[in-house]
């Protein structure tokens, strides 16, 4: 019988293991599986949780057996040709069916599955999207147990993967749930419940968890919020003027905004707003959008606000990935920073974590993206991704057209 590693490439020591690292161990010891040292296995099951995770697979292999089977899996699989050479096989999506045939009918068989992405194949690859509802609460490295409310995301958002690369899927078993997190309150543990939006329904608040990460006019049905539910709420604002987010198909009014997060603060509870800065079709007067927001912060009772900027990526499973990447986001960015830390816009009610500047952000997609720069600058309108035998949720054609009509919209509000 052949012998098996995890190797969690997230951390540069092997005595670190995460969230996919602690499901597979679960995996294995349940099919009583040989579990070995990474130098001697016939297997290694390597998790990966983003594109970016290139260089740390190729140093955790440096550390492995040469002759094993790499078995690639994790979030980044969802657009798995950067690995390409790395791996021997990428599962797609879920994987404990992946991981099941593996364990039981051996690595060819499971190489045949509908979700391997095997490297130079050329047939169609179809996510898995069969949760193991059936696994117990996770310790993750941070010290907070999860436990896991939905998969995927309900909601579109152009620039997103999350919602274009696998369907949307809600824990089937909601009153199991809530006796796990009830369970692990009481042994004293911290709670983080997976989920995309947890302001989707109020059956995931039982008892204090340490955040939820939510949709504004999903949080607005939840409120009043107290302490006592959630100590911090991070909420996803992403374009820096409303005309962006409605474009995006995330509406985010300024003032809902606002409102809501004055009462989340004056309740004790922590807020984080995130940003994506440099979409298509940004221009620099956005900016000015920002500007407001802070103005407004400035009477905050307590607490403070963290503004999280993180520079447009393009992902292949999302439709604004086909438009040509472009360096234009900095330069207002700075401004707006220096009116901050320098000028009238400074408070202590707001903290700011600046985005990547260009190199790093065109070395992240090209890894997400499986392409070379001069690939990035041309866009993807008349050409084919490498991951585009993967069947994300909608097609290249149509997610050419959506990415049309968000160009269209955005003509129209300049």
């Amino acid at each position: 019988m052949p012998s098996y590693a995890i190797v969690d490439t997230n951390y540069s020591h092997t005595k670190h293991v995460g969230m996919a690292g602690s499901w597979l161990r679960w995996e294995l010891e349940r099919a009583r599986a040989t579990i070995a040292a990474q130098d001697v296995a016939d297997v290694l099951l390597c998790t990966v949780s983003s594109q970016q995770g290139v260089p740390h697979l190729r140093s955790a292999l440096r550390r492995a057996n040469k002759r094993a089977a790499v078995v690639l899996g994790g979030g980044a699989c969802y657009a798995p040709a950067v690995f390409d050479g790395l791996a021997t096989v990428a599962c797609v999506g879920e994987g404990a069916e992946f991981v099941r045939t593996l364990l039981s009918e051996g690595i060819a068989t499971a190489m045949q599955r509908p979700e391997s992405w095997v490297p130079g194949e050329t047939r169609r690859v179809v996510p898995n999207d069969v949760f193991p509802w059936d696994a117990p609460p996770i310790m993750n490295t941070d010290g907070f147990v999860r436990v896991f409310g939905a998969r995927g995301c309900r909601y579109k958002c152009l620039f997103c993967e999350t919602g274009w690369e696998s369907s949307y899927r809600t824990n089937p078993d909601p009153e199991r749930l809530q006796r796990q997190i009830r369970r692990l309150l009481a042994d004293g543990r911290k709670v983080v419940v997976v989920t995309n939006d947890g302001a989707e329904g109020r059956g995931i608040l039982a008892g204090q968890q340490e955040f939820l990460s939510v949709r504004l006019r999903n949080l607005q049905r939840l409120m009043p919020l107290t302490r006592a539910q959630v100590k911090g709420v991070r909420i996803g604002v992403e374009g820096v003027l409303e005309r962006l987010r409605v474009a995006l198909g995330k509406p985010v009014p300024d003032e809902d905004l606002l409102r809501v997060t004055y009462d989340l603060a004056a309740a004790g509870i922590g807020v984080r707003w995130f940003f994506v800065v440099g979409l298509p079709c940004e221009q620099a007067q956005d900016y000015e959008g920002l500007r407001h927001l802070v103005a407004e912060l400035h009477n905050l009772p307590k607490g403070a606000v963290m503004m999280n900027f993180h520079a447009f990526i393009p992902q292949p499973a999302a439709p604004l990935c086909m438009f040509p990447l472009r360096d234009d986001y900095w330069e207002p960015f700075d401004e707006f920073r220096r009116w901050f830390f320098h000028g009238p816009g400074g408070t202590r009610r707001v903290q700011i974590v600046a985005p990547c500047r260009y190199p790093g952000r065109l070395e992240r997609a090209c890894d997400s993206m499986a392409a070379t720069e001069d690939e990035l600058r041309r866009g993807w309108w008349d050409a084919d991704n490498a991951n585009w035998r993967v069947c994300y949720q909608s097609p290249p054609a149509q997610m050419r057209e959506i990415a049309r009509v968000y160009a269209r919209k955005l003509e129209a509000t300049c």
